[in-house]
């Protein structure tokens, strides 16, 4: 069996799935998706704690505080905008 596309995204995690998204959003509708896994979103990326930080763990003005607030706030609203529970 042979397949072609204009772009193949390898993992079908947080970054793989977001690329292909970003990619949909900017055009591009010839992708394939491959993953090692039988379902997409399998594990949850090294680095990711699925905590929503606050930000008061960092000292207040620091670049840490400052994008981890703004980070807060950006995925509070993107997930109402989009209907997704967020706990």
């Amino acid at each position: 069996m042979e397949l072609s596309c204009h772009t193949l995204v390898v993992g079908a995690g947080i970054t793989g799935l977001t690329i292909a998204r970003e990619l949909i959003d900017n055009g591009v509708d010839d992708i394939i998706i491959i993953d090692k896994e039988l379902s997409p979103g399998s594990h949850a990326s090294g680095r990711n704690s699925g905590v929503l930080h606050a930000g008061i763990y960092y000292s207040p003005g620091t670049y840490k505080a400052q994008f981890c607030v703004q980070g807060n706030k950006l995925l509070k609203e993107y997930c109402l905008e989009k209907g997704l529970t967020l706990n």
